[in-house]
C-alpha cells in the first residue's frame, strides 16, 4: 500500500499532503504496532516489519524523529536472527535522525561523535556504527553476525548474545510477555542505559580504530590507516580531553540522592561476601562503597526515574531527567574508575600517535605537531623524585621520549617548535638521569635503554637546527653524555643515534671543539675497527632487531663513525660538508695515515673499513695488524690520560708516529720504497706527490751543500765546488764537480753519506716512475724554480756507483716532450753549459745527455750555446774519439745532434759555420740530412767523390785538435767563468785540401771529372757556381794579374751541371742570372772591339784582314778563352725556352743578344756556337722570337748569314779563310745558317720582311730548298771539348756547291754592323 501510494510525483516533487496509506501507518495507532511486530521473533515478520517501518518513515519527518519512542530500536536489536539486511537497512535510515534526547527535532551537532549523535550510540560499540555508516547495511549486517577482533571492530557472537540482547530483554522487562497476552498492548518507552560489554573495557576508540588493538603491532603489524590528519587531531583532542578531565559537579552522594538509592541498599550481595572475610571492618569511605554498587540494581533504579521524567511523558521534567541521566554516568565512572585522566589512556594515546608518525610521518611532513606542551608536560618529573623510573611511570616516559623523536624526524616545522617549547633541557635532563642508571651491560630492551635511544634520535634530528645546536652547547654535561653514549655496544641503537648527532652538530665549529675536548676521537677510532666487510649486509632494522647479527651493527657504527670523523675534521667533501678543523685532520692524518684521511672524503666509506681492517702495502698505505695494535694502544692511554674534568689534548696525537713506519720515506703522503716497487700503483694526487718530491729532492741537496762545505773546509785538495746560481747574464750557472768519485776519496763514507744517497735515490726513481705513469704533471717543472732541484743534483758528489746522473738525466729526458720544459729549460744558459760539460766529463751518463740536448736542439738557445760556449766542441769530441772507445750508439746520437743543431733555423748557421772550420761541407750535408748511424758510417769510410774528400789521416788530425781543444776548453769553463769561444785560426782543419776550388760544398775538379755524380743539392751548386763566376769574369775586367783559370774551370763546371741537369736551366732565369751573363758576354765582345781598334789604328786599312787573321790565330790568348767560356755558357742556356725569352728581354743600358751573338760569329772558335746558339733562341716555342728577329733584321743579321752562305766571296776557299774555318766547320756554319734564316721566314710578326730579302737573294735560292739531315750536327751539342769548353777540329772536308760570287768584305762588315749596334745600345 505505501509503494502504491508514492508520496512522489513523475517530477520527483514530494507530493503534499502525505498519501493517506502512509499517514494512517505512521499515526500512534499503527506505527508502535508494526515496531512491536518485530518481538515475535519471526524471521518473515521481522523482514518485513523492518521493511514497512523503513517505508513508513522515510519522507515523513514527524514519525521518523519519534520513531525511538516506539521502541523499535530495541526490539530490532533484540532480534537474535541474522537475517539482518532489512533491520540494517532500517538503521542506516533511522538511527541518525531521533529525538532522543528529547524535545520535537533531532538537530544533534555533527561536531559530535558518531556515538552521540546515533540513538544506537549507548546500545553499541561506536565501530560497528562506523561500519553502518561507511561501508552500508550490508556490510554491518554481516558484521553483526561475525566474530572480529581488529584495530576496528571488536565484535562477537558472546558480546550480540550475552552482552547486547540480554541488556536490552532486561530493559524491556515483561513487555514481551504482556504482549503476547494482549495483542494491544503498547510499550511504554523509557531510555535505556548503555550497554556495558567487558570486551572493551580497556579498551579506547579514537576516530576509526581500537587503539590498544592497533598499537599491538606484533598481531597487527602493518594495520593500514586512513585519514591520517583526521586521526592524529582525534587523538590530540581525546588526550586533551583527557588531562582536563575532573570529577562531575556534584559528589557520590549527591548522585545517590539523585537516584534515590540508598548505598546499603544497592551494594552488591556478592561483593560482601567476597570481602568479607578480607575486611574486618566496615568500608569507611564512600568511594569505596560506590565500586561495590550493584550495577543491576542501579540501572533498574535509572530506568524507574527515567520513565518518570521523561520530557515525551512529563514535559516539565527535563530537567529533573537530565540531572538522573548526570547523576548515573557520575555512579558509572565511579565503578569504573574514570574519574580524572587515566594513565592507560594516556598511553594508549601516546603509543597511537607513535605508531601513525611511524607509519605515515611523510604524510603528516606538512603540518607542524600541536601536542608538545601536553607532550613536554608528560615527560616532566620532579627532580626531586628519586623515583625517576617507577613502574607507572616508564611506559609513558617511554612512548613519550618516541613520540618526541617520531614527530621531529618527520618534520622540521616540528623540530624547531620542540627547540621553542624548551624541549633541549627537558629531553637532556632525562639523558642525565638515564645516564646514571645504564651500564654498558644494560640490555636493549631496558626502558632507560630505550628513552636514551628516542633521546639520542631526536638530538641527531634537533641538531640539524641552529638553535639546537646551540642549546645542546650550553647545557651542562651533555656533550659527554652523547660521547658517552657511542661506548654501549649491546644497544646498537644507542650508538646509531649519538653517532648520527655527532655527525650533524659537527657543522658549528664550536661543537667540533667540545665534543674533540670531550675525548670523542678515543670512542669513535675504536668503531673503525670493527667492520668485517664478510658479514652480510643487512638492513638497519633488522640489525636492531632480535636475533640480528651483532657484526651487521658493528659495520653499520663503523659506517658511521667514519661519517662522524669526516664531519668532525671537516674532511668530507659532499654537499652538506662541515668547517675543516685542523686539529681534528691533523690528528687523523697522524693516526689514521694521511691516505685514510683522505678516504674520508668519500660518503661511501666501506672503502675506507675495508682497507682498515685488511693488511696492505701499497704506495700510500702500510696497514697490518701491527699498525691497529698501536693505534688501538695509544687510544687506551688517551683514555687514561684524560684531566679532571675529561677533557682531552690533541697534541700527542698530531704527533704520534707508527714504530712500525718509522723506517719508512714518506713524502707527500707516499711511501717511497713501496712505490718504486709497484711503480705503475696509482697515486691519488700524483700533483701534490710531484711538488712534494721536487722539495724533497731540493731539501736534500740544500743539506747536503751544508755537509759539503764543512768538509772542504779540511780537504783544500777537493775539486768538486758548489753550484754556484747567478742570474746575471748568460755566463752565468752551475759549476759541476770534476768527477762524481769524489766520495770515493774518502777512506769509509759516513752514514750520514749513505743515507742521503739512498734518500736522494729513492727520490729521484720515484720522480722517474711518477713522471712516466702521468706525463702530464710534465707541467709542473715549466719554470726555473721547479728545474733547479734536478741540475743541482749534477753537482752534488757522490759515489762512483750511485745512478744518481742517470736517474736525473733520465727525469729530464721524460721533461723534454713538453714545449713548457723545454722553454724552462733553456730558460738558463747555465743548465745548457752543464748539459755540454757533462758529454766530455762524465762517460757514463754521455747517452742520457745526448738524448736530453737532442730534445733542446730545436730552441735556438742550445744552438747558441754549442756555437758561442763551445759545445760543438764536446759533441765533436764523441764523433771523433782520439783514445776512448766511444760506444756506436753514443756516436749516432752526437751526430744526429749536430744534424738538428744545424738545421735550427735561427743560430743553425752559426753552428755550420763552427763546424766549417772542422770538418768538410760534404760531412756537414751528411750530419744534416742525417741519420746518424748513416752520418757516423760516412765519417769512417774514405771518400773522394765531388762532394766530400775524406781521409784516415784527416780523421786522426781532427781527432786530436779536437781532444786538445775540449780539454783545454773543459779547464777553462770549470774555473768558474765562461767566455766567448771561437776555433783558434791555427786549429782550423781541412788543411789538405784548403786549395782546391770549392763551390757549394762541390770540389770542381772533381766533378768535372765525374759530371754524372748525383748532388745532394744541385741548385746550391749551380747558385754559387753562378755567382762566382760572374765575380770571377768581373775580377778579370779590374785585375790584369787575376788568374783566367778559374772562370774557365767554373764555366766549364756550370755547363756540364746544366747538361746533366737541363731542369736548372729555368732557375737561372728565374733569379736574374741570364741578363748579367748577357752583359758579361757584351763586355768581353767590347773588349775584343776595342783591341781590333788598336791593331786598326797600328796598321793600314788593307791590311786588316791579315791583322784579324793573325790575332785569331792566338789561340794561347787567356781573354779569348775566357770570351769563349761566357759564349758557351749563354749557348748551354739557349736550350731552355725560359732563358731563351730572358735573353730576347731588354731593357735600358742591358746588351741586346742577338747583335752580341751576330759579333761572336766573329771570334775565333765562337762562331759555331753563336750560330746554334741564334738557333736555339729562335725556335718555334719562344713566345719572345718576334723580339729577336727585329733585333736581327735591324743589324743586317740576314745579310750577314747570306754572306756566309756566299763562298763566291773571297772565292772557294775565302770565307773558310777569313773566318779560320777548316772544311767541317765550314760546312757545319752553312748548315746553321740556313736554320737561322728558315726559322726567321718561317713566321712572325716579321717573316714577310725577311722573305722578301731572302727571296731577293740569289745566293738563297741555291740553299731554300737543301735538306741537311746528313751533315753532322756541331760537337757542342754532346761534349765540353776541353777545359774552356773549345770544339775540337774535325779532318772531314766538305765540298761547296755554289758558284763563287764577287768578293765582298763580309767580316768587315759583321763587325762594323755588330760594334755600332753595340755601342749604341751602351750609350
Amino acid at each position: 500500500m505505501v509503494s502504491s501510494h508514492s508520496d512522489i510525483d513523475d517530477a520527483g516533487e514530494l507530493v503534499t499532503p502525505t498519501p493517506r496509506a502512509k499517514r494512517i501507518l505512521s499515526s500512534p495507532r499503527c506505527l508502535p504496532h508494526v515496531a512491536q511486530a518485530m518481538l515475535t521473533g519471526e524471521p518473515t515478520i521481522v523482514e518485513g516489519a523492518a521493511a514497512l517501518l523503513k517505508a513508513v518513515v522515510t519522507r515523513n519527518p514527524k514519525a521518523m524523529i519519534k520513531l525511538y519512542s516506539t521502541g523499535a530500536f530495541y526490539f530490532a536489536l533484540a532480534y537474535p536472527g541474522s537475517n539482518l539486511l532489512s533491520i540494517s537497512q532500517l538503521f542506516l535510515v533511522t538511527h541518525l535522525c531521533q529525538a532522543f534526547h528529547g524535545g520535537e527535532d533531532a538537530a544533534v551537532s555533527s561536531s559530535l561523535p558518531l556515538a552521540k549523535r546515533s540513538v544506537l550510540g549507548g546500545l553499541l560499540p561506536e565501530s560497528l556504527l562506523y561500519v553502518l555508516e561507511l561501508s552500508g547495511p550490508a556490510a554491518f549486517s554481516t558484521a553483526m553476525v561475525s566474530d572480529s577482533n581488529t584495530p576496528e571492530i571488536i565484535w562477537t557472537h558472546k558480546m550480540r548474545a550475552e552482552n547486547l540482547i540480554h541488556q536490552v530483554l532486561q530493559h524491556l522487562g515483561d513487555f514481551p510477555q504482556k504482549l503476547s497476552q494482549h495483542c494491544h498492548s503498547l510499550y511504554d518507552y523509557a531510555p535505556m542505559p548503555p550497554v556495558t560489554y567487558p570486551e572493551l573495557r580497556d579498551e579506547m576508540w579514537c576516530h576509526r580504530y581500537y587503539l590498544r588493538n592497533l598499537c599491538d603491532e606484533i598481531r597487527f603489524p602493518n594495520w593500514p590507516i586512513v585519514e591520517h590528519v583526521e586521526f592524529l587531531q582525534s587523538l590530540l583532542a581525546m588526550w586533551h580531553e583527557e588531562l582536563t578531565r575532573r570529577p562531575m559537579d556534584f559528589s557520590e552522594e549527591e548522585a545517590c540522592k539523585i537516584l534515590e538509592i540508598s548505598l546499603d541498599d544497592v551494594s552488591r550481595d556478592d561483593a560482601s561476601k567476597k570481602h568479607s572475610l578480607e575486611m574486618d571492618e566496615e568500608i569507611a569511605n564512600i568511594s569505596k562503597q560506590i565500586e561495590n554498587i550493584d550495577e543491576e540494581k542501579l540501572k533498574r533504579q535509572y530506568r524507574k526515574l527515567a520513565i518518570r521524567y521523561h520530557p515525551d511523558k512529563n514535559p516539565e521534567g527535563r530537567e529533573k531527567f537530565l540531572s538522573v541521566q548526570k547523576a548515573y554516568e557520575r555512579l558509572q565512572a565511579s565503578m569504573q574508575g574514570l574519574q580524572g585522566p587515566q594513565p592507560w589512556r594516556i598511553l594508549l594515546l601516546l603509543k597511537g600517535q607513535c605508531v601513525l608518525y611511524r607509519r605515515y610521518g611523510d604524510v603528516l611532513e606538512p603540518f607542524k605537531y600541536a601536542g608538545y606542551p601536553m607532550l613536554l608536560n608528560a615527560m616532566t618529573v620532579d627532580k626531586e623524585d628519586n623515583n625517576f623510573l617507577c613502574s607507572d611511570r616508564v611506559p609513558v616516559l617511554v612512548a613519550a621520549s618516541e613520540l618526541v623523536w617520531l614527530t621531529c624526524a618527520s618534520s622540521s616545522l616540528n623540530g624547531e617548535e620542540l627547540v621553542r617549547d624548551g624541549g633541549i633541557q627537558l629531553l637532556a635532563t632525562h639523558l642525565s638521569r638515564c645516564m646514571c642508571v645504564v651500564q654498558q651491560t644494560t640490555p636493549a630492551s631496558e626502558p632507560s635503554a630505550i628513552i636514551i635511544t628516542n633521546v639520542m634520535r631526536t638530538f641527531s634530528v634537533l641538531s640539524q637546527f641552529e638553535r639546537a645546536r646551540a642549546e645542546i652547547l650550553e647545557v651542562s654535561g651533555l656533550v659527554e653524555d652523547i660521547v658517552h653514549c657511542t661506548e654501549f655496544e649491546l644497544v646498537p641503537a644507542i650508538v646509531d643515534a649519538a653517532l648520527e648527532t655527532i655527525a650533524h652538530v659537527s657543522v658549528s665549529s664550536e661543537l667540533q671543539d667540545a665534543f674533540l675536548k670531550a675525548g670523542v676521537l678515543w670512542c669513535l677510532l675504536p668503531l673503525l675497527l670493527q667492520y668485517d666487510s664478510t658479514t652480510e649486509e643487512s638492513d638497519v632494522s633488522e640489525a636492531h632487531g632480535l636475533g640480528a647479527s651483532v657484526q651487521v651493527a658493528k659495520n653499520l657504527h663503523a659506517i658511521k663513525a667514519s661519517q662522524a670523523l669526516s664531519r668532525l675534521s671537516g674532511l668530507g667533501t659532499n654537499g652538506n660538508s662541515t668547517p675543516y678543523n685542523t686539529a681534528a685532520a691533523d690528528a687523523l692524518r697522524a693516526l689514521l695515515t694521511p691516505k685514510f684521511a683522505n678516504m674520508l672524503k668519500d660518503p661511501l666509506s666501506k672503502e675506507l673499513l675495508l682497507k682498515l681492517n685488511t693488511n696492505l702495502e701499497s704506495p700510500e698505505i702500510i696497514w697490518n695488524s701491527s699498525t691497529r695494535l698501536e693505534l688501538l694502544k695509544f687510544v687506551d692511554q688517551q683514555r687514561a690520560n684524560q684531566g679532571p674534568d675529561g677533557s682531552c689534548d690533541l697534541k700527542d696525537s698530531q704527533s704520534f708516529v707508527y714504530e712500525a713506519l718509522s723506517s719508512e720515506l714518506f713524502v707527500g703522503n707516499v711511501y717511497l720504497r713501496v712505490y718504486n716497487d709497484q711503480p705503475d700503483s696509482e697515486i691519488s694526487e700524483p700533483e701534490a706527490f710531484c711538488c712534494a718530491l721536487i722539495k724533497f729532492i731540493e731539501c736534500l741537496v740544500h743539506s747536503q751543500y751544508a755537509t759539503d762545505n764543512d768538509v772542504q773546509m779540511s780537504m783544500h785538495s777537493q775539486e768538486t765546488t758548489k753550484p754556484q746560481i747567478n742570474d746575471n747574464g748568460p755566463n752565468s750557472g752551475y759549476h759541476v764537480a770534476n768527477d762524481f768519485s769524489v766520495a770515493s776519496d774518502r777512506k769509509v763514507m759516513g752514514t750520514k753519506d749513505i743515507d742521503f744517497l739512498k734518500k736522494l735515490q729513492f727520490g729521484l726513481t720515484s720522480l722517474q716512475n711518477l713522471l712516466r705513469s702521468n706525463p702530464e704533471l710534465a707541467s709542473i717543472f715549466s719554470t726555473k724554480g721547479k728545474l733547479l732541484p734536478l741540475f743541482e743534483c749534477f753537482c752534488v758528489p757522490v759515489a762512483s756507483n750511485s745512478n744518481v746522473p742517470e736517474l736525473t738525466l733520465t727525469i729530464l729526458s721524460l721533461l723534454t716532450i713538453h714545449a713548457s720544459c723545454l722553454k724552462a729549460m733553456v730558460a738558463d744558459g747555465s743548465s745548457l753549459l752543464l748539459l755540454l760539460q757533462m758529454l766530455h766529463s762524465f762517460p757514463k751518463c754521455r747517452e742520457g745527455v745526448l738524448h736530453v740536448l737532442y730534445a733542446l736542439a730545436s730552441t735556438p738557445e742550445l744552438a747558441w750555446a754549442a756555437a758561442k760556449h763551445g759545445g760543438v766542441v764536446y759533441i765533436l769530441e764523441l764523433l771523433f774519439p782520439s783514445q776512448e772507445e766511444i760506444p756506436f750508439q753514443q756516436r749516432a746520437a752526437a751526430a744526429s745532434l749536430l744534424g738538428k743543431l744545424v738545421g735550427q733555423p735561427m743560430h743553425g748557421p752559426r753552428v755550420t759555420i763552427t763546424l766549417a772550420r772542422f770538418l768538410p761541407d760534404g760531412l756537414i750535408s751528411v750530419l744534416r740530412d742525417g741519420p746518424g748511424d748513416a752520418a757516423v758510417f760516412a765519417l769512417e769510410q774514405t771518400t773522394e767523390t765531388p762532394e766530400l774528400v775524406w781521409t784516415p789521416a784527416m780523421v786522426d788530425s781532427l781527432s786530436a785538435k779536437i781532444a786538445t781543444m775540449a780539454s783545454d776548453l773543459y779547464h777553462e769553463q770549470i774555473k768558474g767563468t765562461v767566455v766567448d769561444w771561437d776555433v783558434p785560426q791555427k786549429e782550423s782543419g781541412q788543411q789538405e785540401m784548403r786549395n782546391e776550388p770549392q763551390v757549394g760544398g762541390i770540389y770542381v775538379r772533381l766533378f768535372l771529372r765525374d759530371p754524372q755524380f748525383p748532388l745532394r743539392n744541385p741548385k746550391r751548386f749551380l747558385d754559387g757556381l753562378l755567382d762566382q763566376y760572374l765575380s770571377s769574369i768581373t775580377a778579370m775586367h779590374y785585375d790584369q794579374t787575376a788568374d783566367p783559370e778559374h772562370p774557365l774551370l767554373l764555366s766549364a763546371a756550370l755547363v756540364s751541371l746544366l747538361r746533366v741537369n737541363p731542369a736548372l736551366s729555368d732557375r737561372v732565369a728565374y733569379l736574374g742570372y741570364v741578363p748579367k751573363l748577357v752583359s758579361a758576354v757584351a763586355h768581353e765582345g767590347k773588349q775584343e772591339t776595342m783591341a781590333l781598334e788598336n791593331v786598326k789604328n797600328d796598321s793600314n786599312g788593307d791590311a786588316m784582314f791579315a791583322t784579324n787573321g793573325s790575332m785569331q790565330s792566338n789561340s794561347a790568348n787567356p781573354r779569348e778563352d775566357v770570351r769563349i767560356s761566357c759564349l758557351r755558357v749563354l749557348h748551354q742556356l739557349a736550350a731552355s725556352t725560359v732563358c731563351a725569352e730572358a735573353m730576347a728581354a731588354t731593357s735600358i743600358g742591358t746588351p741586346q743578344v742577338v747583335p752580341l751573338l751576330m759579333q761572336a760569329i766573329g771570334w775565333q772558335g765562337g762562331s759555331i756556337l753563336a750560330l746554334e746558339t741564334l738557333q736555339r733562341v729562335v725556335v718555334a716555342g719562344n713566345r719572345a722570337r718576334d723580339a729577336l728577329v727585329a733585333q736581327g733584321l735591324k743589324v743586317g743579321l740576314v745579310e750577314v748569314l747570306l754572306g756566309l752562305l756566299d763562298y763566291r766571296a773571297g772565292g772557294r776557299d775565302g770565307l773558310c779563310s777569313h773566318m779560320k774555318w777548316n772544311e767541317s766547320e765550314a760546312s757545319i756554319g752553312r748548315v746553321l745558317a740556313v736554320e737561322v734564316l728558315h726559322a726567321f721566314a718561317r713566321e712572325g710578326a716579321h717573316c714577310t720582311k725577311v722573305r722578301e730579302i731572302l727571296n731577293a737573294s740569289d745566293v738563297w735560292s741555291a740553299y731554300k730548298d737543301q735538306k741537311h739531315d746528313l751533315f753532322l750536327p756541331s760537337n757542342a751539342h754532346s761534349s765540353a771539348a776541353g777545359v774552356a769548353g773549345l770544339i775540337d777540329n774535325s779532318s772531314s772536308r766538305l765540298k761547296h756547291t755554289l758558284t763563287a760570287p764577287p768578293p765582298q768584305p763580309i767580316l768587315a762588315k759583321l763587325h762594323a754592323t755588330s760594334n755600332s749596334d753595340l755601342n749604341e745600345k751602351q750609350d
